[in-house]
């Protein structure tokens, strides 16, 4: 009995101690759970595990992780000037927030208006809270005379305290994606838009990525309208000892322009596609790319066309290739005659799917 009334002993003391312990850490921990934009209790529990073992005491967006730290622990860290501008804190007792790190006010964090000497001009420590700049019911620094103009600013940049002095719920930190209102919800669908905003759309790109391509001919005709082939022009303006002349014609120095389609090679193989359809395109590459779009008001007759074009440069540049590569000369209407096989491949599967209808 003696034995068994000191282990009990024993095992109070250590879940007295234990409490003791973690009594100190509730704070931080209630702070966590408080952050979760709706992870659930997961969320909440890894968010803890990163403040007491990873964050501890050290403000989040100043601390660097240490070389024993795990990779996705550095890569998260690497992260936080992108999501910064993306962590807003909607003030509740100020309790939690940070009056420099976090963005609580109209002007974002206040350390980056103010620079690292703002709280040594206003007095207040980078580790004070929005609460520690109240005196009474009023801020600190509305009280202060100085005429320093990082004062003035943050005197006309802080809220009004009145709404926080009796608030009794926790500061709380939503996401705000560009424009889109502040929400407790990550939305990946907005914030990409915002981390990559769309770039203005070419002209010709309907005529390069349109449904029913082949994508190996789209992808060729989108390099040549980036005039990034390897053409024998580039390789020489890299300092590469390679004749000139174009392989196809022997006639003119080979360029982007040149092969598509003022050399009469590649002109014969692009006009005999187009004469048949009672069509005139123009013979520069670029010009024809945005001839495409309005080449036919038909809707069938405008993708065989497409498909055309697409197969005409990826087969022109195939010819040469294989010519300087492996020796292997194709005359005009050999390729004419592999366009017109491509084409017709492509288009069988399409004329069966539109002559069986819909289900």
């Amino acid at each position: 009995m003696e034995r068994c009334e000191n282990s009990i002993g024993e095992q109070e003391k250590r879940v007295v101690k234990f409490i003791r312990g973690r009594t100190r850490v509730v704070h931080n921990v209630s702070s966590d759970l408080r952050v979760t934009l709706r992870c659930g209790p997961c969320g909440a529990i890894r968010l803890s595990i990163f403040r007491l073992n990873l964050i501890s005491h050290i403000n989040f967006w100043e601390l660097t992780p240490s070389s024993s730290s795990s990779w996705i622990w550095k890569k998260l860290c690497k992260l936080r000037l992108i999501g910064r501008h993306f962590l807003v804190c909607d003030v509740g007792s100020g309790e939690t927030a940070s009056f420099w790190h976090d963005n609580w006010t109209r002007l974002g964090p206040l350390i980056h208006v103010t620079g690292n000497n703002g709280p040594l001009t206003v007095g207040m420590p980078l580790t004070d809270v929005v609460r520690d700049a109240l005196r009474g019911r009023s801020w600190w620094i509305a009280s202060s005379r100085s005429r320093n103009p990082i004062i003035a600013l943050l005197r006309s940049s802080v809220l009004d305290p009145e709404s926080m002095i009796d608030c009794m719920h926790d500061d709380v930190y939503l996401w705000k994606a560009d424009h889109h209102a502040p929400s407790n919800m990550f939305s990946a669908a907005k914030t990409w838009p915002a981390l990559h905003p769309n770039g203005v759309p070419f002209p010709w790109h309907k005529s390069v990525w349109f449904k029913d391509r082949v994508p190996k001919h789209a992808f060729i005709c989108w390099v040549v309208a980036w005039n990034r082939l390897h053409t024998r022009d580039r390789l020489r303006s890299w300092g590469l000892n390679t004749p000139s002349v174009c392989v196809l014609c022997y006639v003119v120095d080979e360029t982007h322009n040149h092969l598509f389609f003022q050399c009469h090679f590649s002109g014969e193989v692009w006009r005999f596609c187009t004469l048949r359809a009672g069509l005139t395109p123009p013979s520069q590459f670029m010009a024809s790319l945005l001839w495409l779009k309005s080449a036919s008001t038909f809707k069938n007759l405008s993708l065989i066309i497409k498909l055309l074009f697409q197969a005409s440069v990826y087969l022109i540049w195939r010819g040469r290739n294989l010519r300087i590569h492996s020796n292997n000369f194709r005359n005009p209407p050999q390729i004419i005659k592999e366009i017109q096989l491509l084409v017709r491949a492509r288009l069988d599967p399409l004329s069966r799917l539109q002559s069986s209808g819909p289900l």
